[in-house]
């Protein structure tokens, strides 16, 4: 079994909306950055700006992309402001030194506005669509789209069901892009359950072995800035 996987980690409060704490920032981040060191894995990290500042620094060694200001569904907000927001979150993170290479909405929920800001800023893809979300009237972004292919909560299911679906993207699809946030890696309570079940030492053991599973099969892992070149 042969393909392209990218690991992709969206940086954010947990389990938005329904909490307002950081413990996957605070505890779960630096054992995900532990285990793709471990695994010579490069990941593509979309930061929002709130959870950038919460950082001493951009993580070494991996992509940084823009996943706006704080988690909010831009799709709910007058178009003007979801622009200014795109742009101040852009321009937050570049302030800090990350300069975000990509950029993917909150909730995979972008707008035609919020693309067109995205392209006017300058980036160089986009990867705010998911495979398994409906865009009824949403044109083509008009910059390189790299959708996700699953919902991160996939990862996190027992490992005969998550082998089986991914082996089945890798084998069919030129590129699977996975979802996964840092919150997952800690034990979520008083949330929705698709977000809260196996989270934590579960959650974290599952990733480590599927990612082993791959990589032993073959599999290789790039950044979405590295698939660029092969549009």
């Amino acid at each position: 079994m042969r393909g392209k996987v990218a690991f992709t980690l969206d940086l954010e409060e947990d389990a938005p909306p329904f909490l307002r704490t950081w413990r996957g920032m605070e505890e779960g981040l630096p054992a995900l950055l532990e285990l793709l060191e471990e695994l010579g894995i490069r990941a593509t990290l979309f930061s929002t700006a709130e959870a950038a500042g919460r950082l001493p620094g951009r993580p070494e060694g991996h992509e940084v992309g823009c996943h706006g200001l704080r988690h909010e569904r831009l799709d709910r907000l007058p178009p003007a402001e979801g622009r200014r927001r795109v742009r101040e979150a852009t321009e937050r993170m570049r302030r800090m030194g990350w300069r975000p290479r990509g950029f993917r909405a909150p909730n995979f929920r972008p707008t035609a506005e919020v693309l067109d800001e995205v392209r006017r800023l300058g980036y160089s893809y986009d990867s705010s669509l998911a495979l398994y979300k409906p865009y009824p009237g949403l044109g083509p972004p008009g910059l390189p789209e790299f959708p996700n292919t699953l919902p991160s909560s996939i990862l996190r299911l027992p490992l005969s069901l998550s082998r089986r679906i991914l082996g089945w993207c890798v084998r069919h699809l030129p590129l699977t892009v996975l979802d996964y946030h840092p919150w997952e890696a800690v034990e979520m309570r008083g949330v929705r359950w698709d977000l809260g079940f196996s989270t934590g030492e579960t959650s974290l053991r599952r990733l480590r072995e599927l990612l082993l599973w791959l990589g032993e099969r073959g599999v290789e892992f790039v950044t979405l800035g590295e698939m660029l070149p092969s549009l």
